[in-house]
């Protein structure tokens, strides 16, 4: 078997090189790596392999590794001196690039019809699409990998095809993580998945696979340097319960409401080694107005309306409305409240004039011109309410408790096998492993392979198995800390609005009552003054008392005052001769 690396246009034998004790080590959801040695007769000797570049790793013609030179490590010792070289996996650019999602944004944040343009944060919404649509974890997996190649420029991971996981998880608000961080995070609600590289592509390939699908290798026990096993029966879950609650609002008001998924579906919650949830999901979030009206049919021709507008008809007797006309045609008027444009009704104002005539104690008027200005209106009088705005509330994933009690029920084993080749050869990540000839149940215990260190030198292969680390090492507890820190997203809806929640503004109404009142000149038919001292002193100027028609004015007349003839002015009719009853 000939193993050779390739760097830039070199192409060499690893001996050629000068590399020894060369170590791959390959991991579930971590850095995969491989390290060598290549002495040297100083400490400052030129490097043969600069950081960042780029190194392929050969096994016959086959690729076994691609990886970028990460670290360069010098050593020196009486015995030896020698350069170290540490080449990092395809794992690398996920840990190193920050994952942004395209969120919407106004141009003009105080324009309402401003057009929205598209911005990249690292304030992520996992789970949901640019459209505010829920997705897959399959689906988010193919945007983080998508996101990673356009940041580099060019392709550095592919996404294996057999990458199936369809399954919808609540929205997740997190910011600024890795994009590594983000596969972590998703996969927690699956724990019972692999991923690891196919480095026999000329582009690593990235596999994220379930137990369930894992291709099974046996071992046979007497084959193997040494082993050890251990089944953790503190890890199987025997029911999975979550209780999805959700926060609604109102105008101000809110509530609580939960919905539990289960699995089986006769779990209570209670068993022993129970794994339940409190998922917090964003509820519905409305703004509603309402507004009291109170309106009155218009009767311009009525005693009694006039009396409600002009107070001071309140004490008058023998009122007569004559020639009342208005300018407008709808039928109410608006006594209480406000109209808005969202209530559907019209609403103007209006001039109500007609000519009044009525008696009180100290004079009597006819055809007195008055006017009332008004909003009239078609509203009724009722309670109006409309619905602002409405941000509909987050769906629970469907099955998420059926998906997570099958990663997390069947049991596990962990432990670690030394396993001796002539030649490194065969493949382990993404396997699980059963063992032959020793006890009955290892054959089919599926243990799921989390690493795997192979050293070239001495033909040693080192596999750990067990679960996934995020499982925790002694209790169920770690399963729930995926979900502790959690909060339901508060920003689900802004992504792709450029809205900051669903608020709107509130249209205030835009006419109430008005009231305005104008008294013409009109005409008297009796009048009197009184003292103001004494008020029993009285002057009555009354046309009734006249029998025919007169006109009383300011007369000069001559009149002798001491003896002398002076003129005044007094209010007097013409002279006239009066007709007696019997002529």
């Amino acid at each position: 078997m000939i193993w050779k690396l390739v760097y830039e246009n070199g192409e060499k034998a690893l001996a050629e090189w000068g590399i020894s004790d060369m170590i791959r080590k390959l991991k579930n959801q971590s850095m995969d790596y491989v390290t060598f040695k290549i002495a040297c007769n100083a400490v400052d000797a030129p490097l043969q392999f600069e950081p960042r570049n780029v190194v392929h790793i050969f096994r016959d013609e086959q690729l076994w590794f691609t990886g970028i030179v990460t670290k360069t490590p010098i050593y020196s010792s009486v015995m030896e001196e020698f350069h170290q070289y540490t080449l990092s996996g395809a794992w690398w650019y996920l840990e190193n690039i920050i994952y942004q999602q395209i969120w919407k944004e106004p141009l003009n944040p105080n324009d309402d019809g401003s057009v929205l343009t598209d911005i990249s944060k690292s304030h992520l919404i996992l789970g949901q699409n640019l459209n505010g649509d829920a997705i897959t974890i399959g689906e988010q997996l193919e945007d983080v990998i998508a996101y990673v190649n356009a940041a580099v420029g060019y392709d550095v991971i592919n996404f294996g095809n057999d990458i199936n996981l369809p399954i919808y998880i609540p929205f997740d608000e997190c910011k600024d993580l890795s994009c590594a961080e983000v596969i972590r995070r998703l996969l927690r609600w699956i724990p019972d998945t692999i991923t690891y590289f196919d480095y026999t592509q000329p582009v690593p390939v990235l596999h994220i696979v379930r137990r369930s699908q894992l291709s099974p290798l046996i071992l046979d026990i007497h084959d193997l340097s040494e082993f050890n096993i251990v089944p953790r029966y503190d890890l199987q879950v025997q029911t999975v319960v979550l209780k999805f609650e959700k926060t609604h609002t109102n105008s101000g008001k809110s509530w609580k409401t939960v919905e539990i998924q289960r699995f089986p579906s006769n779990a209570t919650g209670m068993e022993l080694q129970s794994l339940v949830m409190t998922i917090e999901l964003e509820g519905t979030q409305s703004t509603s107005i309402k507004q009291e009206v109170e309106a009155t049919l218009i009767q311009i021709s009525s005693e009694i309306w006039w009396r409600n507008h002009l107070p001071a008809l309140n004490n008058v007797s023998n009122l007569e409305i004559q020639d009342s006309t208005r300018g407008g045609s709808l039928p109410n008027e608006l006594i209480s409240g406000t109209i808005a444009n969202w209530m559907g009704c019209d609403v103007e104002q209006d001039i109500v004039t007609a000519k009044i005539s009525y008696e009180t104690d100290d004079e009597v008027v006819y055809n007195r011109e008055v006017a009332v200005k008004i909003n009239t209106t078609n509203a009724q009088s009722k309670t109006y309410r409309n619905l602002v705005s409405y941000v509909s509330e987050e769906n629970v994933p469907a099955n998420l408790a059926q998906n997570i009690y099958q990663s997390v029920s069947v049991l596990q084993y962990e432990g670690n096998i030394m396993y001796i080749q002539t030649e490194i050869d065969g493949t382990f990540l993404g396997r699980t492993i059963n063992l032959r000839g020793g006890r009955p149940e290892w054959i089919t215990m599926n243990a799921i392979v989390q690493s795997v260190e192979e050293n070239l030198d001495k033909g040693a292969i080192r596999i750990i198995l067990g679960p996934a680390k995020h499982l925790g090492p002694n209790d169920l507890s770690e399963l729930t800390k995926s979900n502790r820190n959690r909060v339901s997203s508060r920003n689900f809806y802004a992504r792709n609005t450029g809205e900051a929640g669903g608020n709107a503004y509130v249209e205030q109404g835009k006419y109430g009552r008005v009231e305005n009142t104008s008294y013409g000149s009109g005409k008297l038919s009796k009048l009197s003054f009184c003292n103001p001292i004494n008020t029993d002193r009285k002057i009555y100027i009354d046309t009734s008392e006249l029998d025919s028609d007169v006109t009383v004015c300011l007369r000069q007349e001559d009149v002798s005052d001491s003896g002398m003839l002076r003129k005044r002015y007094t209010l007097a009719s013409e002279p006239f001769v009066a007709i007696s009853p019997e002529n």
